[in-house]
């Protein structure tokens, strides 16, 4: 199965012409599925080693690896010199200055699809592999309240409205008011609440119209409530 998933990726490569210069893809965790072919065939090494692994692709390449490298690869398949980390050129080639690898590369199919041929320093194994990027994990959302005025309430004049956020970082949470979609008033504070904004509710005609609260943390989570209520002026 594995081979045979190879071999595809292999010839659609082949046959798209993708090539090591166009190596720009997205820094993050891959899943790998690879397959070490070792040659010669001992008592102590199998034919053939094969499995699914979890690498981490870095832009910047860490003490490590040489200057000419503009990526590294973590938790690699380890061959007969059990490295568990690749140095990568620029356009995708094995720095090979770095004694990890003797050849070959990473050649890109998508900027989440690679796929990896390459020999270790001692010439005698052969790794093949596909690598696929892992979705990013989605950002914690913020569960933002809105209190005052409660949903479906009337109201007219000046209205107060009363906002808290639970699990924000704290440090600097910014909360937005919006009516209809449309910014009325911001403040940035260190607590979770309460944060009361007004909202001159004789700025629109009476009838329903829609309040939205959003809280955005220092960290970036973000979190958002939105409420009806019923104008009458």
């Amino acid at each position: 199965m594995i081979r045979r998933f190879l071999l595809a990726v292999t010839i659609v490569l082949a046959c798209t012409g993708v090539a090591s210069a166009q190596f720009s893809p997205q820094p993050g965790t891959y899943d790998m599925e690879w397959s070490i072919l070792h040659v010669p065939i001992s008592s102590d090494l199998p034919d053939l080693a094969a499995g699914t692994t979890t690498i981490q692709l870095e832009a910047v390449a860490p003490p490590d690896c040489p200057p000419t490298s503009a990526f590294m690869i973590r938790n690699a398949p380890a061959g007969e010199t059990a490295t568990t980390f690749w140095c990568i050129k620029p356009d995708g080639s094995f720095d090979t200055s770095a004694g990890t690898m003797a050849s070959g590369g990473l050649f890109q199919y998508t900027k989440d699809l690679f796929y990896v041929k390459g020999a270790n320093t001692r010439g005698n194994d052969t790794t093949l592999a596909v690598a696929r990027r892992q979705a990013p994990t989605p950002a914690p959302t913020l569960k933002v309240f809105i209190t005052q005025p409660h949903n479906g309430d009337t109201v007219a004049g000046t209205v107060w409205v009363v906002q808290w956020v639970e699990g924000a970082s704290g440090s600097s949470n910014v909360f937005t008011l919006s009516a209809d979609g449309k910014q009325v008033g911001t403040q940035t504070t260190s607590t979770q609440g309460p944060v009361t904004l007004p909202w001159d509710s004789r700025s629109v005609a009476n009838g329903s119209h829609t309040l939205t609260g959003t809280v955005r943390d220092a960290t970036g989570n973000s979190g958002t409530v939105s409420i009806t209520v019923i104008v009458s002026n």
